[in-house]
């Protein structure tokens, strides 16, 4: 597999690198993407930012993916960019996170869930 993606065998060229500028990965598993939530689960939250980057004509940079389970589900929905993990996320909180992100409006920190709040949920994350 990594021959392939290198496009040779005896490492003359580096591996590929992701070409896209930001990822934004939503999480839509159980909790996250209970229908108990309604439009403000993790699938809904992951088709507006979808919808609005394209919009907003990143689609060439910037990715928005779902993810299965982040396994913070005491605190979401969460999302993560560049590995900061945003929660209790709605539709309009997250494309808040990504205008801040992306420079179109402020940044809104007080989303990233806090190492406090970590400790102190129930998730199978490792707490060190």
């Amino acid at each position: 597999m990594f021959a392939a993606l290198t496009g040779r065998i005896g490492g003359l060229e580096s591996p590929m690198n992701y070409p896209f500028e930001k990822q934004f990965l939503v999480c839509v598993g159980g909790r996250c993407g209970n229908p108990d939530r309604g439009i403000e689960r993790g699938e809904f939250i992951h088709a507006e930012l979808k919808g609005h980057n394209k919009k907003m004509g990143r689609k060439p940079l910037v990715r928005v993916c779902t993810v299965s389970c982040l396994d913070l589900c005491d605190h979401g929905p969460n999302m993560i960019v560049d590995g900061v993990v945003y929660s209790h996320l709605t539709r309009e909180l997250a494309r808040e996170v990504y205008a801040g992100i992306m420079g179109d409006g402020p940044p809104r920190d007080d989303l990233q869930l806090s190492e406090d709040e970590f400790r102190g949920g129930g998730s199978a994350a490792v707490k060190k």
